[in-house]
């Protein structure tokens, strides 16, 4: 990925502000290797995503170093099925007790769609995450209260993602905490939760993103 630098603008800046480097600063390989890796986590798990289900747990078989997965044996992807509240392994989204859900995404085919990077507020904590509109309108009615939403690329607010969850990481409110908060479930197992007072832009991860926040009130 180092090489592609030089003729790739987007991408560069997106990994000097993921190490939080200066424009003039060298990249360190290793933390190359970690924007790859997140990068490839937050795609698989973005993957496994899907409106109604809460998702708990989820690996890529060991963070796929060189950009493909390097083990066998995966836990797989766990969730609530929010409809019906079963908890279940996630193989392919269809709930024995439901419907079934519509099929997988691929990646590939998303890259270059539109796709919302959000903010939200609950009492005094705060909370990012990417999705389509039906996610943050979930959270709207779980009592969460709007702070922005963006639009961008799938690929860039993938990116973008990484770059928060690594800039606010010393942040972040332990899980056996939050949950004190009384948090709604629409905010999962909480691993994009910070306090109130912690200053988030959306406009610094997504710097090409259009505000839509509009769109969501009421």
């Amino acid at each position: 990925m180092l090489p592609q630098l030089p003729d790739d603008p987007a991408l560069a800046d997106q990994l000097l502000r993921f190490a939080g480097l200066a424009d003039t600063d060298s990249i360190p390989v290793r933390t190359a290797a970690e924007f790859r890796s997140a990068l490839a986590l937050g795609v698989e798990l973005d993957r496994q995503r899907r409106d109604g289900w809460t998702d708990v747990a989820g690996d890529v078989r060991g963070l796929p170093w060189f950009g493909k997965r390097q083990g066998t044996a995966t836990h797989g992807t766990w969730g609530v099925h929010v409809s019906c509240g079963s908890w279940q392994r996630l193989r392919d989204r269809a709930c024995p007790e439901c419907p079934p859900e519509p099929g997988s995404r691929s990646f590939a085919a998303l890259r270059d769609t539109p796709y919302l990077l959000y903010l939200v507020r609950h009492r005094g904590l705060l909370k990012f995450g990417v999705g389509g509109a039906p996610r943050v309108r979930l959270h709207l009615r779980s009592g969460a209260a709007l702070v922005e939403v963006l639009e961008g690329r799938h690929c860039d607010v993938i990116a973008a993602e990484a770059i928060l969850k690594r800039q606010k990481r010393e942040l972040a409110i332990p899980l056996r905490v939050w949950r004190t908060w009384r948090m709604p479930a629409s905010f999962g197992a909480g691993t994009e939760v910070v306090r109130a007072t912690v200053e988030i832009r959306l406009a610094d991860a997504l710097t090409n993103g259009r505000d839509v926040s509009d769109r969501f009130v009421a």
